[in-house]
């Protein structure tokens, strides 16, 4: 190389390196988000499927990032999303970047651009790289200078965009660790439970003409339908009594109705019924 040009030779040197570094940390970026920005599972499952939704991330090529991106997290603003049915005690999370339909394309087109000018920099570069002819220097210098400017816009918006989501995440992660959210979270499984569904299924089928229905006949239904609940009663949903139970699940009216010699049987009634 000529010894003349070296102070441009290294300064493509730099630019190049600079621009390398831009594009992986835009990929380590899109990465990120796309690991993160939804999950869902039970209790048990949530960390395992989102491990398994980080390795298969971890495992994409650069333009399969960029579809991902643009077909999940990207979303116009008048878009509907669909909810899914998910079974009883499953939880979600879900984090998307939404504006108008110009916006959203506007973006996909800049991810393409961003893609094409990476591909461009690590599979054809070498032609441009001729230390030894000082007006090509000075061309290649161009393009790089303008490659930077023309990405760094991606850059800047994936930089702000995996920032808001952790913010979200960590306040998601702060409500989940808080006693309130255990107590809902178990209320909610409580109230969708197998057992807890038989008996509101009884009190739709079996009440009186005052609404009421005696646990009497809805607990001889359980045994018959559901004794392997019933015998775990205790284990699996914590009360002794399926009275505890109605009571503790909060979806009941719960009601003691006495009866001759000072003894009584328990009533109840769903209070969706009201």
């Amino acid at each position: 190389m000529n010894s003349d040009f070296k102070p441009t030779q290294d300064e493509v040197l730099r630019r190049v390196g600079r621009n390398l570094l831009l594009f992986q940390q835009i990929e380590h970026f899109l990465k990120v988000l796309l690991a993160n920005h939804k999950g869902g599972g039970t209790a048990e499952s949530y960390q395992s499927n989102q491990q398994v939704q980080t390795d298969c991330i971890n495992k994409k090529m650069l333009g399969h990032l960029v579809e991902k991106y643009g077909n999940e997290l990207l979303q116009d603003a008048g878009e509907n999303v669909p909810e899914e049915d998910k079974p009883a005690g499953w939880f979600s999370f879900s984090f998307r970047t939404s504006g108008d339909t110009e916006f959203v394309e506007s973006m996909r087109r800049n991810l393409k651009l961003m893609t094409d000018e990476r591909n461009d920099l690590v599979h054809h570069f070498l032609p441009r790289w001729q230390p030894d002819s000082s007006e090509k220097m000075t061309e290649t210098l161009a393009y790089l200078g303008a490659q930077s400017e023309k990405v760094l816009p991606m850059y800047e918006h994936l930089k702000s965009t995996v920032t808001r989501m952790q913010a979200i995440m960590g306040l998601h992660s702060s409500i989940m660790a808080s006693p309130e959210y255990d107590k809902q979270f178990e209320l909610m499984w409580l109230q969708d439970s197998p057992l807890v569904n038989l008996l509101r299924d009884a009190a739709t089928r079996y009440h009186r003409t005052d609404g009421w229905t005696d646990l009497g006949r809805a607990g001889n239904l359980a045994a018959k339908e559901m004794p392997e609940e019933l015998k775990g009663l205790k284990d699996r949903y914590g009360f002794k009594k399926l009275k505890e139970l109605l009571v503790g699940c909060e979806n009941f009216d719960v009601f003691d109705e006495p009866l001759s010699e000072g003894s009584f049987r328990t009533l109840y009634k769903d209070k969706g019924m009201h």
